[in-house]
């Protein structure tokens, strides 16, 4: 009896370190069972596996995706660049009546000026022009001539800034032009194409507004004027816009796409990707047009065909961060978590300020069991910007499995802060229960009172406000246990039972109760009932034997000789393992297999029998290699 209630002490102290298996008992419920009995449970809010949320349809602008620039097609640029060359040959026929109006000596400079001014812009030299206009217009600022002629010059000098990538540079001459000269379309026409290729969106649709209101003629604006109602929200007007593109027989990649996009944002699946399929019959590459493909089938439920339609999107344009976070989702929510997790990675290639692809990133390493690496995603997402309950829940939940309990402790109070909630004071017990676990291994005994009264006041409180919540009940039982609060254990764990029968956590903190009262039938009892709902149970079969043990009963039962023959077995497979007799994929355990060895050789230094090491392998044999497999 005194060899085995030594075994479990060292037990308790060692894997009490250590992260703890999980075994899920319902979807958003998560047991860890320890093999002296240290068990309690998390639950998730909500769903551990809840949907992840897509981007939400993104941007319509025709910059995003496919290379292309925004601000219309190539056929509204050249009738942009018509229209200023017809402007050109206006003002020439101007100049020629202006000329006979010079009254005064200021008036003549100004004229002559303006004459100078003239014949450098008409020989390209566009800032010349720009210097004689400002001085003819400070001789005489009443000179149209000058005032109209110096809103031409900075429009020819402000598409020259902007250049075939639409530079924002090109702004302020346009804004300066339009001072000069209020009906100059060109200049409102060429600012809302760089607006637009800027995504300021609003911006844009104002000055193509203007531009179409001075020069109808502008049928080529239509379509990215429709974009950039789309964008911000204006669907009733860009299919008003759509309707005039239409009317005036504009048929363009450009058009069939805005088409698709109203569909969409209307909600006709069919009808949107038909229009889809119609762009891309005019343009395969058109990176956009096929990313929302990919969210159309998504809405349709067809998971598949949506990642395919992403595929695509990426493979024209893989810095198409929309496309690379929706298909992480698209993964995630099908439960392919490496597919999921590369997809993230991708986003945050080219997008890595993406607090929430940060965060989808560190819930998708939370489903690998990658908790670390969930760990540093987590607080990456927190840095950008992201606070939520919800996140606050999972970060907690990954801490505890890295064995961080101060950690998770502060982001479950955190959550529990935001929304004080049954689960969430559950959690904060959980978390308290362990981290006062963790310090009583470590013989910090005042320590873990102190955070197990603390756990205690967390799960009374979730009891009060769900009195039927069958995890609240575990963890409270488990708590009272660690106090010596036996008695108020067996009472919170027979409701658990009653709430949530044969639940090997709540049978096996059961037990540890009745021992702690020395009521050996019914710790017997209980940890019996714990292996006959899973004979392999390590935990139990070493509960159960130790019950025996403890009650005076010195014969073997069945059950746990039956279990020594089994873990002896396993015990020989994991020399195996230590050998290098089984494949690579398994080596990676091996680490923490010599890390049991080595705290077990340290503790045979101070005395230790060699069968405290065989049962303490055993275990971390059974929680880490058997269930790898």
């Amino acid at each position: 009896m005194k060899t085995n209630l030594s075994l479990l002490v060292i037990a308790s102290v060692f894997f009490s370190l250590l992260p703890l298996q999980s075994s899920v008992a319902a979807q958003d419920l998560v047991a860890t069972n320890d093999i002296a009995g240290g068990s309690s449970v998390f639950v998730f809010r909500g769903s551990r596996k809840a949907p992840q949320a897509r981007a939400g349809g993104g941007k319509a602008s025709l910059g995003e995706g496919g290379g292309r620039v925004g601000g219309g097609s190539k056929a509204a640029g050249g009738q942009i660049a018509a229209a200023a060359k017809k402007r050109r040959a206006d003002a020439i026929a101007a100049r020629k009546k202006a000329a006979i109006a010079a009254a005064n000596k200021k008036i003549a400079s100004s004229n002559m000026l303006t004459a100078k001014a003239e014949t450098a812009f008409d020989n390209d030299q566009t800032d010349l022009a720009i210097t004689n206009y400002r001085a003819a217009l400070v001789q005489n600022p009443k000179n149209t001539r000058a005032s109209e002629g110096l809103s031409n010059a900075l429009t020819a000098k402000g598409i020259d800034v902007a250049g075939d990538t639409n530079s924002g540079a090109a702004i302020a001459l346009f804004e300066e032009a339009v001072k000069y000269d209020k009906q100059n379309d060109v200049a409102y026409a060429k600012a809302g194409a760089i607006y637009d290729a800027n995504g300021k969106n609003d911006k844009a649709a104002l000055n193509y507004e203007k531009a179409l209101a001075i020069n109808p003629a502008y049928t080529m604006l239509y379509p990215p004027l429709g974009v950039a109602y789309l964008d911000n929200g204006e669907i009733a007007k860009a299919e008003t816009t759509l309707q005039k593109a239409n009317a005036a027989g504009i048929d363009t990649v450009e058009t069939r796409y805005l088409n698709g996009v109203i569909l969409f944002k209307q909600n006709k699946n069919t009808e949107a990707l038909a229009a889809f399929d119609r762009t891309l019959e005019l343009d395969a590459s058109f990176a956009s047009a096929q990313y929302y493909r990919g969210q159309t089938f998504d809405r349709m439920e067809r998971p598949d065909d949506a990642i395919a339609a992403y595929k695509k999107t990426l493979e024209i344009d893989p810095a198409n961060s929309a496309a690379s976070f929706d298909m992480g989702v698209a993964y995630y929510n099908k439960g392919d978590y490496p597919n999921a997790a590369a997809a993230y990675q991708q986003n945050l290639k080219y997008d890595p300020n993406n607090a929430q692809a940060h965060a989808n990133l560190a819930s998708t390493y939370r489903q690998q069991e990658r908790y670390s690496e969930a760990n540093a995603q987590y607080k990456a997402a927190a840095d950008k910007g992201i606070k939520s309950a919800d996140m606050e829940c999972e970060w907690g939940y990954s801490l505890g499995k890295t064995a961080e309990w101060d950690a998770a402790v502060a982001r479950l109070e955190s959550a529990r802060q935001m929304s004080p909630g049954a689960v969430d004071n559950n959690n904060v017990g959980w978390a308290y229960y362990n981290a006062g676990y963790t310090q009583k291994a470590a013989k910090n005994d005042a320590a873990a009172t102190e955070n197990y009264e603390k756990g205690k006041v967390a799960l009374k409180e979730a009891l009060v406000q769900e009195p039927q919540f069958d995890a609240a009940y575990v963890n409270l039982g488990a708590t009272h246990n660690e106090l010596g609060e036996h008695q108020e254990a067996v009472e919170a764990l027979k409701t658990a039972d009653r709430l949530h029968p044969n639940w090997d956590v709540a049978l096996s903190q059961l037990g540890r109760a009745f021992r702690g009262l020395k009521d050996f039938v019914n710790a017997i009892a209980n940890f019996k009932r714990v292996v006959d709902l899973d004979s392999n149970s390590v935990a139990g079969l070493f509960n159960l034997g130790e019950a025996y043990n403890a009650s005076g009963n010195k014969k073997r039962p069945k059950e746990c000789t039956t279990g020594s023959r089994i873990l002896i077995r396993q015990w020989q497979r994991l020399e195996n393992a230590f050998n290098g007799k089984i494949d690579a994929a398994k080596q990676k355990l091996e680490q923490k297999y010599q890390n049991c060895r080595d705290f077990l050789d340290r503790s045979q230094n101070r005395g230790y029998s060699k069968v405290r090491f065989e049962w303490t392998a055993l275990f971390l044999y059974n929680r880490e290699f058997r269930t790898s497999r």
